[in-house]
């Protein structure tokens, strides 16, 4: 990879026409999403006030007096939780209230602007963490006037939690660090368009290396004792037994996928595939084949999956029409569809 120095050397060779081209074929190789998110179309269409406009963000960043702005985040995040954001109140006027998620958003982006390093980057890290949280519980509990809070600030889960995360694994990676992650992960409540698959997929490349993920396996497999351990005798008589029952076997449910992909994305399909069948708790074995043969077509693994239903099959399992459906498929084009076949 060139120096900016070296750059600025080896652009000296070009004519006009070339650089021409040149600019347009390096835009052409960048990824939507590098365009977007450094506005590469903004700076092409009025590079000084491009460069202003950064210039200026930079200005605010330094600006930004991390210690208060912890001290308002804290504030607002106790009065969410008080519900002061819907319920009349006479703490928030009834105007201000709506404007929650515009608070939201400017302390996000705020945060995202504080380094990650030193004090004030690992408060702004808990801060953005408090939110995410936040928003989190907000998609299960009323604390503001919406069922869906993060598309409210403009943010899908996904994006803040992958923020959250890029920022904690970065101090460096050990049990200590990772088994929040883990946790963090398991306790979020998803918004109404996101699954918890993809949240889980979101920590597992985050891990970068396979250090890392064998952490992360020990780290499931120790919440996972944990929670067997909480399980209290159920009350037949209490909705909320019945509730704590079903809350158990989701994050259990959850902490099993999670192993099964990190073992994926260490190549480890045999032990993967082991530990799903051995520790996923499902009544029924048609649905635990289903969330099995679903996850396996993502990974595009035909043998793997067409000997897990030939083997669920065998054991008496009758597969729903579209898993028969996608075995068909498979069997008549010898590949794997990109999807389920619903009809």
């Amino acid at each position: 990879m060139m120096l900016v120095s070296e750059l600025k050397e080896l652009l000296k060779k070009y004519n006009e026409e070339e650089l021409r081209l040149l600019i347009l074929e390096m835009y052409k190789a960048m990824p939507k999403k590098l365009r977007e998110d450094n506005d590469i179309d903004a700076l092409l269409q009025d590079v000084q006030a491009y460069l202003g406009k950064k210039k200026n963000e930079k200005k605010q960043a330094k600006q930004i007096d991390i210690q208060e702005l912890k001290l308002e985040i804290h504030q607002f995040i106790e009065h969410a939780f008080n519900q002061y954001y819907m319920v009349p109140n006479n703490v928030i006027r009834k105007s201000e209230r709506p404007k929650w998620r515009f608070k939201v958003k400017a302390y996000i982006k705020s945060l995202q602007s504080v380094s990650v390093e030193g004090e004030g980057g690992r408060t702004a890290t808990i801060l953005l963490e408090q939110l995410y949280k936040m928003l989190s519980y907000a998609c299960g509990y009323y604390i503001f006037n919406t069922d869906n809070p993060f598309r409210s600030v403009g943010i899908e889960q996904t994006m803040l939690l992958d923020m959250v995360l890029k920022r904690k694994l970065s101090s460096g990676i050990s049990p200590e660090v990772v088994k929040p992650a883990v946790a963090l992960v398991i306790d979020s409540i998803v918004d109404r368009e996101t699954l918890h698959s993809e949240l889980i997929i979101i920590l597992v490349k985050n891990l970068k290396s396979p250090d890392a993920k064998e952490i992360a396996i020990e780290q499931c497999v120790a919440l996972k004792a944990e929670l067997a351990s909480s399980k209290t005798k159920t009350d037949k008589k209490s909705w909320l037994s019945v509730s704590s029952i079903y809350e158990r076997r989701e994050k259990n449910n959850n902490l099993v996928e999670m192993v099964f992909r990190l073992y994926m994305a260490l190549g480890e399909y045999e032990k993967a595939i082991k530990y799903y069948h051995e520790n996923y708790e499902e009544r029924e074995s048609e649905i635990s084949l289903y969330v099995l043969l679903r996850m396996l077509l993502g990974y595009e693994l035909k043998e793997y999956w067409l000997r897990e239903y030939d083997e669920a099959v065998q054991r008496g399992v009758k597969p729903r029409d579209v898993l028969q459906r996608t075995y068909k498929y498979i069997q008549e084009n010898d590949s794997l569809p990109d999807y389920f076949i619903y009809n």
